[in-house]
């Protein structure tokens, strides 16, 4: 139910969804939190339904937890939120997250469908643990694209990977 300005279950949901993220966890947790992931889209797919996700806010949040779907519809509902999020409200706090959450959505699309990345939001952990980033169409954005939907530039994201990789 929604009280005052923004949806009240959908900010319970989405804390609850970063919360499991907050470490690295193990594969064991991941199970864990599959499940958890799982149940927090049926109840973000409750408040669309129920014409709850009303202010660019409620879209950030259920574009959040979408984005951790695991089939293609899933992470499209995502990408339709967080483009929706960014569009209502440029002036709004979490205005340069929904930026980014609509190029991580896309990544992610893309590479569910099994084709290259275009922003670089989207790393790998390979079974010796080493962190690279997914596959890049470099042509299809540049930089400053990249740059204007808040994501890192291709350099950077290389190394965030690099530095994520040696932290293992």
């Amino acid at each position: 139910m929604s009280i005052g300005l923004h949806n009240e279950r959908l900010l319970s949901i989405v804390l609850a969804d970063q919360a499991d993220r907050k470490v690295q966890p193990s594969p064991e947790q991941w199970e864990e939190i599959t499940l958890r992931d799982a149940e927090r889209r049926c109840g973000v797919q409750e408040e669309l339904c129920g014409g709850r996700v009303r202010t660019a806010y409620d879209f950030f949040n259920a574009a959040l937890v979408m984005q951790h779907g695991t089939d293609l519809e899933e992470i499209r509902l995502a990408h339709a939120l967080a483009t929706v999020s960014a569009s209502m409200d440029s002036a709004s706090p979490q205005a340069r997250q929904a930026l980014w959450l609509k190029a991580a959505s896309w990544d992610r699309m893309m590479r569910t469908l099994g084709r290259p990345q275009w922003y670089g939001t989207q790393l790998h952990r390979d079974n010796a643990g080493a962190v690279t980033l997914y596959e890049v169409d470099e042509s299809a954005v540049t930089d400053a694209d990249r740059v204007a939907l808040s994501a890192p530039t291709l350099a950077e994201a290389r190394m965030q990977a690099e530095q994520m990789s040696r932290a293992k």
